[in-house]
């Protein structure tokens, strides 16, 4: 493979989506593609100033996050993407800007995502400290048509499509 693509996986906080990265990431690695990970949740800490969870904030943060994405995917690197990207305009956008894409939708049922959520974020939606939770106080926009589809984090089918397919 010459050419990088920008692999982004989407789906509701606690899905699912850093486990199939690092999954999607051994793999590759174990075959020598160059490949890198852009976890939404460590690129967020790491931007000074911190960008916020508003929808100008998350409009923000997505598109740095697809430009950062778009941009090392032409150095050729597998560049995976775990972060929710709540709205299908911050995705498409994704899309446009990478030469090659891959969106996988990482489908775990709401309820299961809320018992393993460890930030918390699920209890805090619920008892209204915080409000705009996707899948819980903010809308997520499923993806209509996405290339992959994992039951959960760890689809061992959903990963060897993804490696077929890069």
């Amino acid at each position: 493979m010459t050419d990088g693509t920008v692999v982004w996986i989407t789906g509701l906080p606690s899905a699912g989506k850093s486990t199939f990265a690092a999954l999607a990431l051994s793999a590759l690695r174990e075959r020598a593609v160059p490949v890198c990970v852009l976890d939404g949740d460590a690129v967020r800490a790491s931007l000074v100033p911190a960008p916020g969870y508003d929808e100008a904030g998350r409009r923000d943060f997505y598109e740095t996050l697809a430009r950062l994405a778009a941009t090392l995917a032409t150095q050729g690197l597998v560049v995976l993407v775990p972060a929710t990207a709540h709205r299908r305009a911050f995705r498409e956008r994704a899309r446009e800007l990478a030469a090659r894409y891959v969106e996988v939708l990482v489908d775990t049922p709401l309820a299961e995502c809320a018992a393993r959520d460890t930030k918390g974020l699920y209890a805090r939606s619920q008892s209204g400290e915080v409000t705009q939770v996707p899948g819980a106080g903010a809308a997520y926009e499923r993806p209509t048509a996405p290339d992959l589809v994992a039951a959960g984090g760890s689809d061992p089918r959903a990963l060897a499509a993804l490696l077929a397919r890069l």
